[in-house]
């Protein structure tokens, strides 16, 4: 069995190597000079558009980042509810119980939304 698996990551490994470090692309000189000024031309138009669209994004990762730490309440509330509802933590873990509960959901609608986000119009 081991010599099997070591026989595969071989073969994997060698491809890797062939594909990564054997493949070159060539484009003529002339071309590139041809084709310059039109891709600055481009990159100065689509410029505004690119940075917004980062900002945009940026902005939802950050909202699905909130939602991966409102997933570590519930935890957390159950404890708040369980031992400390003697010293009067119970109201403060039942909501967090309540946001923990509902996290994953958000997380997945943020994370569907992900894609969208880059795509919307300023603001």
């Amino acid at each position: 069995m081991e010599l099997l698996v070591k026989k595969l990551l071989l073969i994997t490994i060698l491809f890797a190597v062939n594909v990564c470090f054997t493949h070159r692309v060539q484009a003529e000189p002339v071309t590139m000079v041809i084709l310059a000024p039109l891709a600055l031309e481009g990159a100065k138009i689509a410029s505004p558009h690119v940075i917004t669209a980062m900002q945009n994004g940026g902005q939802q990762l950050l909202e699905i980042g909130k939602d991966l730490g409102n997933i570590l309440r519930l935890p957390l509330g159950i404890l708040q509810a369980t031992l400390g509802a003697p010293v009067g933590l119970l109201g403060e873990g039942v909501d967090n119980i309540i946001i923990g509960m509902f996290a994953p959901f958000q997380l997945v609608g943020d994370v569907l939304i992900l894609p969208f986000s880059f795509f919307r119009g300023g603001g």
